[in-house]
Protein backbone atom coordinates (compact mmCIF):
# COMPACT_ATOMS: atom_id res chain seq x y z
CA UNK A 1 0.00 0.00 0.00
CA UNK A 2 1.36 3.43 -0.93
CA UNK A 3 2.25 6.12 1.60
CA UNK A 4 -0.55 8.33 0.22
CA UNK A 5 -3.16 5.60 0.79
CA UNK A 6 -1.83 5.00 4.29
CA UNK A 7 -2.34 8.71 5.10
CA UNK A 8 -5.93 8.59 3.81
CA UNK A 9 -6.62 5.50 5.87
CA UNK A 10 -5.25 7.21 8.99
CA UNK A 11 -7.42 10.31 8.43
CA UNK A 12 -10.63 8.31 8.04
CA UNK A 13 -9.65 6.27 11.09
CA UNK A 14 -9.54 9.46 13.17
CA UNK A 15 -12.99 10.49 11.90
CA UNK A 16 -14.36 7.04 12.67
CA UNK A 17 -12.95 7.30 16.19
CA UNK A 18 -14.65 10.68 16.63
CA UNK A 19 -17.94 9.23 15.43
CA UNK A 20 -17.71 6.35 17.93
CA UNK A 21 -16.61 8.49 20.89
CA UNK A 22 -17.00 12.25 20.72
CA UNK A 23 -15.11 12.69 23.99
CA UNK A 24 -11.84 12.82 22.09
CA UNK A 25 -12.92 15.20 19.36
CA UNK A 26 -15.79 17.33 20.67
CA UNK A 27 -19.50 16.65 21.17
CA UNK A 28 -22.52 17.10 18.96
CA UNK A 29 -24.44 19.95 20.55
CA UNK A 30 -27.26 20.13 18.01
CA UNK A 31 -29.98 22.59 18.97
CA UNK A 32 -32.37 21.12 21.52
CA UNK A 33 -34.04 22.72 24.51
CA UNK A 34 -33.46 19.50 26.44
CA UNK A 35 -29.72 20.08 26.31
CA UNK A 36 -30.05 23.17 28.48
CA UNK A 37 -31.11 21.06 31.45
CA UNK A 38 -27.85 19.11 31.60
CA UNK A 39 -26.34 18.65 35.06
CA UNK A 40 -24.13 21.61 35.96
CA UNK A 41 -21.66 19.32 37.67
CA UNK A 42 -21.27 16.71 34.95
CA UNK A 43 -17.47 16.76 35.02
CA UNK A 44 -14.72 17.15 32.44
CA UNK A 45 -17.06 16.96 29.45
CA UNK A 46 -18.24 20.42 30.49
CA UNK A 47 -14.74 21.80 30.62
CA UNK A 48 -14.79 22.85 26.96
CA UNK A 49 -14.19 20.18 24.30
CA UNK A 50 -11.55 20.61 21.63
CA UNK A 51 -10.21 18.38 18.91
CA UNK A 52 -6.64 18.66 20.17
CA UNK A 53 -6.51 21.55 22.65
CA UNK A 54 -5.68 21.58 26.33
CA UNK A 55 -8.88 21.97 28.38
CA UNK A 56 -7.39 21.31 31.80
CA UNK A 57 -8.92 23.73 34.29
CA UNK A 58 -6.92 26.14 36.37
CA UNK A 59 -8.71 25.22 39.61
CA UNK A 60 -9.06 21.43 39.53
CA UNK A 61 -10.76 19.73 42.46
CA UNK A 62 -11.09 16.13 43.58
CA UNK A 63 -14.86 16.21 43.49
CA UNK A 64 -18.00 17.19 45.37
CA UNK A 65 -19.56 15.77 48.51
CA UNK A 66 -22.03 13.66 46.51
CA UNK A 67 -19.23 12.00 44.54
CA UNK A 68 -19.71 13.87 41.24
CA UNK A 69 -16.60 15.41 39.66
CA UNK A 70 -16.12 19.10 40.41
CA UNK A 71 -16.19 21.48 37.45
CA UNK A 72 -13.01 23.24 36.44
CA UNK A 73 -12.46 26.50 34.65
CA UNK A 74 -11.77 26.17 30.95
CA UNK A 75 -8.57 27.51 29.39
CA UNK A 76 -8.00 28.28 25.72
CA UNK A 77 -6.66 25.63 23.42
CA UNK A 78 -3.02 25.97 22.34
CA UNK A 79 -3.81 24.79 18.83
CA UNK A 80 -4.06 27.06 15.80
CA UNK A 81 -7.65 27.88 14.92
CA UNK A 82 -8.92 26.44 11.66
CA UNK A 83 -10.14 28.77 8.94
CA UNK A 84 -13.87 29.58 9.32
CA UNK A 85 -16.23 28.21 6.66
CA UNK A 86 -19.41 29.96 7.86
CA UNK A 87 -21.23 26.62 7.88
CA UNK A 88 -21.86 25.99 11.58
CA UNK A 89 -24.39 28.23 13.36
CA UNK A 90 -26.89 28.04 16.19
CA UNK A 91 -27.63 29.40 19.67
CA UNK A 92 -25.90 29.48 23.05
CA UNK A 93 -26.64 30.05 26.70
CA UNK A 94 -25.81 29.05 30.27
CA UNK A 95 -26.84 25.54 31.29
CA UNK A 96 -28.53 27.08 34.34
CA UNK A 97 -29.85 30.64 34.44
CA UNK A 98 -28.49 31.44 37.93
CA UNK A 99 -25.35 30.74 39.93
CA UNK A 100 -23.97 32.13 43.19
CA UNK A 101 -21.07 34.58 43.13
CA UNK A 102 -17.75 32.79 43.08
CA UNK A 103 -19.32 29.86 41.22
CA UNK A 104 -18.65 28.44 37.77
CA UNK A 105 -21.13 28.85 34.92
CA UNK A 106 -21.24 26.45 31.99
CA UNK A 107 -21.90 28.09 28.62
CA UNK A 108 -23.04 25.79 25.81
CA UNK A 109 -23.44 26.07 22.05
CA UNK A 110 -26.41 24.35 20.37
CA UNK A 111 -26.05 23.77 16.65
CA UNK A 112 -29.11 24.70 14.63
CA UNK A 113 -30.85 22.14 12.45
CA UNK A 114 -29.23 22.17 9.02
CA UNK A 115 -26.46 24.49 10.27
CA UNK A 116 -23.54 22.22 9.45
CA UNK A 117 -22.88 18.67 10.64
CA UNK A 118 -21.33 17.19 13.77
CA UNK A 119 -18.02 16.85 11.94
CA UNK A 120 -18.21 20.48 10.77
CA UNK A 121 -18.72 21.48 14.41
CA UNK A 122 -15.80 19.36 15.64
CA UNK A 123 -13.44 21.13 13.24
CA UNK A 124 -14.96 24.64 13.47
CA UNK A 125 -13.14 27.47 15.29
CA UNK A 126 -14.89 28.74 18.45
CA UNK A 127 -14.05 32.12 19.98
CA UNK A 128 -15.92 32.96 23.22
CA UNK A 129 -16.13 36.37 24.89
CA UNK A 130 -17.40 36.32 28.48
CA UNK A 131 -17.14 39.85 29.85
CA UNK A 132 -17.40 39.94 33.62
CA UNK A 133 -16.05 36.43 34.02
CA UNK A 134 -12.72 35.65 35.63
CA UNK A 135 -11.61 34.64 32.13
CA UNK A 136 -13.05 36.93 29.45
CA UNK A 137 -11.84 35.22 26.28
CA UNK A 138 -11.55 31.55 25.32
CA UNK A 139 -10.96 29.82 22.01
CA UNK A 140 -10.40 26.44 20.47
CA UNK A 141 -11.50 24.23 17.60
CA UNK A 142 -14.72 22.42 18.47
CA UNK A 143 -14.89 24.18 21.85
CA UNK A 144 -18.69 24.10 22.11
CA UNK A 145 -18.79 24.15 25.95
CA UNK A 146 -16.85 26.31 28.40
CA UNK A 147 -16.74 26.79 32.18
CA UNK A 148 -16.20 30.33 33.50
CA UNK A 149 -16.00 31.54 37.09
CA UNK A 150 -17.84 34.73 38.15
CA UNK A 151 -16.72 36.62 41.25
CA UNK A 152 -19.04 39.65 41.12
CA UNK A 153 -22.87 39.51 41.29
CA UNK A 154 -24.83 40.86 38.34
CA UNK A 155 -26.37 39.93 35.00
CA UNK A 156 -23.94 38.75 32.32
CA UNK A 157 -24.06 37.43 28.80
CA UNK A 158 -21.56 35.85 26.47
CA UNK A 159 -20.90 36.21 22.77
CA UNK A 160 -19.55 33.53 20.49
CA UNK A 161 -18.01 33.53 17.06
CA UNK A 162 -18.43 30.00 15.74
CA UNK A 163 -17.09 29.11 12.31
CA UNK A 164 -17.10 32.84 11.52
CA UNK A 165 -20.76 33.37 12.56
CA UNK A 166 -21.58 35.69 15.50
CA UNK A 167 -23.97 34.46 18.21
CA UNK A 168 -25.22 36.27 21.34
CA UNK A 169 -26.01 33.94 24.23
CA UNK A 170 -28.93 34.00 26.66
CA UNK A 171 -28.11 35.88 29.91
CA UNK A 172 -26.76 34.55 33.19
CA UNK A 173 -27.68 35.89 36.64
CA UNK A 174 -24.88 35.77 39.23
CA UNK A 175 -26.45 36.02 42.67
CA UNK A 176 -24.96 37.90 45.59
CA UNK A 177 -26.44 38.17 49.09
CA UNK A 178 -29.68 36.14 49.00
CA UNK A 179 -33.21 37.51 48.88
CA UNK A 180 -35.89 35.50 50.67
CA UNK A 181 -39.44 35.86 49.30
CA UNK A 182 -41.90 34.41 51.82
CA UNK A 183 -45.14 35.10 49.95
CA UNK A 184 -46.97 37.22 47.42
CA UNK A 185 -50.64 37.35 48.34
CA UNK A 186 -53.65 38.59 46.40
CA UNK A 187 -56.40 40.87 47.79
CA UNK A 188 -59.25 38.47 46.88
CA UNK A 189 -59.59 34.96 45.53
CA UNK A 190 -62.43 36.05 43.22
CA UNK A 191 -63.02 39.51 41.74
CA UNK A 192 -65.52 40.90 39.27
CA UNK A 193 -64.61 42.55 35.98
CA UNK A 194 -64.06 46.24 36.63
CA UNK A 195 -62.56 45.65 40.07
CA UNK A 196 -58.86 45.87 40.91
CA UNK A 197 -56.65 42.88 41.61
CA UNK A 198 -53.71 43.74 43.84
CA UNK A 199 -50.76 41.76 45.13
CA UNK A 200 -48.37 42.40 48.02
CA UNK A 201 -44.97 40.71 48.32
CA UNK A 202 -43.17 39.86 51.56
CA UNK A 203 -39.42 39.83 50.83
CA UNK A 204 -36.30 40.33 52.93
CA UNK A 205 -32.54 40.41 52.50
CA UNK A 206 -29.42 41.26 54.51
CA UNK A 207 -28.54 43.56 51.60
CA UNK A 208 -30.77 46.60 51.08
CA UNK A 209 -33.65 45.87 48.69
CA UNK A 210 -33.43 48.33 45.83
CA UNK A 211 -36.40 47.55 43.63
CA UNK A 212 -39.56 45.64 42.78
CA UNK A 213 -40.81 45.10 39.25
CA UNK A 214 -44.17 43.58 38.32
CA UNK A 215 -45.28 41.73 35.19
CA UNK A 216 -48.32 39.69 34.14
CA UNK A 217 -49.31 37.84 31.00
CA UNK A 218 -52.73 39.52 31.33
CA UNK A 219 -51.50 43.09 30.91
CA UNK A 220 -49.50 45.88 32.52
CA UNK A 221 -49.21 45.77 36.30
CA UNK A 222 -49.09 49.13 38.04
CA UNK A 223 -46.69 49.63 40.93
CA UNK A 224 -42.97 49.68 41.58
CA UNK A 225 -42.97 48.99 45.32
CA UNK A 226 -44.07 46.05 47.45
CA UNK A 227 -47.56 46.13 45.87
CA UNK A 228 -48.72 45.82 42.27
CA UNK A 229 -52.20 45.95 40.76
CA UNK A 230 -54.14 45.37 37.55
CA UNK A 231 -57.72 46.13 36.51
CA UNK A 232 -59.82 43.00 35.97
CA UNK A 233 -61.39 43.03 32.51
CA UNK A 234 -64.30 41.09 31.03
CA UNK A 235 -61.89 39.22 28.75
CA UNK A 236 -60.38 37.64 31.86
CA UNK A 237 -63.66 35.86 32.70
CA UNK A 238 -63.05 32.61 34.63
CA UNK A 239 -59.27 32.94 34.29
CA UNK A 240 -56.87 32.83 37.21
CA UNK A 241 -54.97 36.11 36.86
CA UNK A 242 -51.47 36.04 38.31
CA UNK A 243 -48.47 38.36 38.42
CA UNK A 244 -44.72 37.84 38.79
CA UNK A 245 -42.67 40.12 41.01
CA UNK A 246 -38.90 40.46 40.62
CA UNK A 247 -37.04 41.74 43.68
CA UNK A 248 -33.48 43.10 43.52
CA UNK A 249 -31.02 44.16 46.21
CA UNK A 250 -27.91 46.31 46.49
CA UNK A 251 -25.66 43.28 45.97
CA UNK A 252 -27.15 42.74 42.48
CA UNK A 253 -29.14 39.68 43.49
CA UNK A 254 -32.42 39.22 41.61
CA UNK A 255 -35.24 36.85 42.62
CA UNK A 256 -38.57 36.31 40.83
CA UNK A 257 -41.73 34.96 42.45
CA UNK A 258 -45.12 33.91 41.04
CA UNK A 259 -47.92 35.48 43.08
CA UNK A 260 -51.26 33.97 44.04
CA UNK A 261 -53.98 34.12 41.39
CA UNK A 262 -57.43 35.73 41.49
CA UNK A 263 -60.29 34.28 39.46
CA UNK A 264 -62.10 36.97 37.46
CA UNK A 265 -65.85 36.81 36.88
CA UNK A 266 -67.67 38.98 34.38
CA UNK A 267 -71.16 39.40 35.88
CA UNK A 268 -72.59 39.72 32.36
CA UNK A 269 -71.07 36.49 31.06
CA UNK A 270 -73.56 33.71 31.85
CA UNK A 271 -72.04 30.28 32.48
CA UNK A 272 -75.27 28.49 33.40
CA UNK A 273 -79.01 29.10 33.29
CA UNK A 274 -80.57 27.47 36.34
CA UNK A 275 -83.45 25.00 36.06
CA UNK A 276 -86.90 25.49 37.55
CA UNK A 277 -87.71 22.58 39.84
CA UNK A 278 -88.37 21.27 43.35
CA UNK A 279 -85.19 19.74 44.73
CA UNK A 280 -87.10 18.12 47.61
CA UNK A 281 -90.47 17.29 46.06
CA UNK A 282 -89.44 15.86 42.68
CA UNK A 283 -87.87 12.40 42.68
CA UNK A 284 -85.75 13.40 39.67
CA UNK A 285 -83.60 15.62 41.88
CA UNK A 286 -83.45 13.45 44.99
CA UNK A 287 -80.80 10.94 45.91
CA UNK A 288 -79.79 8.58 44.46
CA UNK A 289 -81.30 9.90 41.19
CA UNK A 290 -79.39 13.19 41.59
CA UNK A 291 -76.07 11.49 40.83
CA UNK A 292 -77.29 10.42 37.36
CA UNK A 293 -78.23 13.95 36.23
CA UNK A 294 -76.10 15.50 33.43
CA UNK A 295 -72.94 17.34 34.52
CA UNK A 296 -74.03 20.64 32.97
CA UNK A 297 -76.78 20.97 35.59
CA UNK A 298 -74.22 21.22 38.39
CA UNK A 299 -71.98 24.01 39.63
CA UNK A 300 -68.49 22.40 39.65
CA UNK A 301 -66.56 22.33 42.91
CA UNK A 302 -64.14 25.21 43.37
CA UNK A 303 -65.16 26.93 40.11
CA UNK A 304 -66.65 30.43 40.42
CA UNK A 305 -69.52 30.82 37.95
CA UNK A 306 -72.15 33.30 36.78
CA UNK A 307 -75.63 31.77 36.94
CA UNK A 308 -78.86 33.24 35.59
CA UNK A 309 -82.45 32.88 36.73
CA UNK A 310 -84.52 31.40 33.85
CA UNK A 311 -87.21 33.47 32.16
CA UNK A 312 -89.87 31.00 33.33
CA UNK A 313 -89.15 31.70 37.02
CA UNK A 314 -91.34 33.75 39.31
CA UNK A 315 -90.45 37.15 40.74
CA UNK A 316 -89.14 37.03 44.35
CA UNK A 317 -88.05 33.47 43.66
CA UNK A 318 -86.13 31.20 46.04
CA UNK A 319 -83.16 28.94 45.27
CA UNK A 320 -82.72 25.47 46.71
CA UNK A 321 -79.35 23.69 46.50
CA UNK A 322 -77.91 20.30 47.38
CA UNK A 323 -74.54 18.64 46.84
CA UNK A 324 -74.39 15.97 44.17
CA UNK A 325 -73.34 13.46 46.83
CA UNK A 326 -75.37 13.68 50.02
CA UNK A 327 -72.42 12.77 52.25
CA UNK A 328 -70.89 16.15 51.30
CA UNK A 329 -73.83 18.09 52.77
CA UNK A 330 -72.25 18.94 56.13
CA UNK A 331 -68.97 20.09 54.57
CA UNK A 332 -70.49 22.22 51.78
CA UNK A 333 -69.78 25.97 51.79
CA UNK A 334 -71.58 28.17 49.27
CA UNK A 335 -70.77 31.78 48.41
CA UNK A 336 -73.56 33.70 46.68
CA UNK A 337 -72.69 37.09 45.18
CA UNK A 338 -69.58 37.32 47.34
CA UNK A 339 -71.22 36.42 50.67
CA UNK A 340 -71.25 33.02 52.33
CA UNK A 341 -74.82 31.82 52.81
CA UNK A 342 -75.87 30.37 56.17
CA UNK A 343 -78.31 27.85 54.65
CA UNK A 344 -77.62 26.85 51.05
CA UNK A 345 -80.61 24.47 51.09
CA UNK A 346 -82.90 27.50 50.88
CA UNK A 347 -81.60 30.79 49.50
CA UNK A 348 -83.68 33.94 48.90
CA UNK A 349 -81.27 36.16 46.97
CA UNK A 350 -81.99 39.86 46.73
CA UNK A 351 -83.93 40.82 43.61
CA UNK A 352 -84.54 37.26 42.44
CA UNK A 353 -86.44 37.56 39.16
CA UNK A 354 -86.43 36.18 35.60
CA UNK A 355 -83.10 36.98 33.89
CA UNK A 356 -81.31 38.05 37.08
CA UNK A 357 -77.61 37.05 37.27
CA UNK A 358 -75.56 36.02 40.28
CA UNK A 359 -72.03 34.85 41.01
CA UNK A 360 -71.82 31.52 42.79
CA UNK A 361 -69.02 29.35 44.18
CA UNK A 362 -69.15 26.07 46.09
CA UNK A 363 -66.44 23.88 47.55
CA UNK A 364 -68.47 20.80 46.54
CA UNK A 365 -70.26 19.97 43.29
CA UNK A 366 -73.68 21.54 43.70
CA UNK A 367 -77.15 21.35 42.13
CA UNK A 368 -79.19 24.55 42.44
CA UNK A 369 -82.81 24.85 41.29
CA UNK A 370 -85.19 27.80 41.12
CA UNK A 371 -88.41 27.13 43.00
CA UNK A 372 -91.50 26.63 40.80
Amino acid sequence: MTEKNLLKLGFFGVLLGCFISFSACGSDSSSSSDNSSADESSGSAEGGSSSSGDTTGSSASAGTDDGTPAKTETVSSKEVLTDPKNVVNGTCGPSTSKISKGGIATWKFYRGEGEGSVFDQILAPFVWTTKGGKTESLQGNGMDTINVRYLTPGTYTATLKVDGNSVTCEPLQVQGIPIVIKSCGVNAATVKAGQTISWTVDASSESEITGYSWTSTFGTVSGSGKSGSILAASGMHKKSVTATVTVTNKDNTSESYLCEGATVLDPEAVDMVLTVGDINGDDTYREPNRTSLPDDMFIPAGTPMVVQIPQTAKTNCAITCAPRVGADHNSTVVTWDGSEVSNFSYITPTGCAPGKKYTVESNNTLLCLVGP
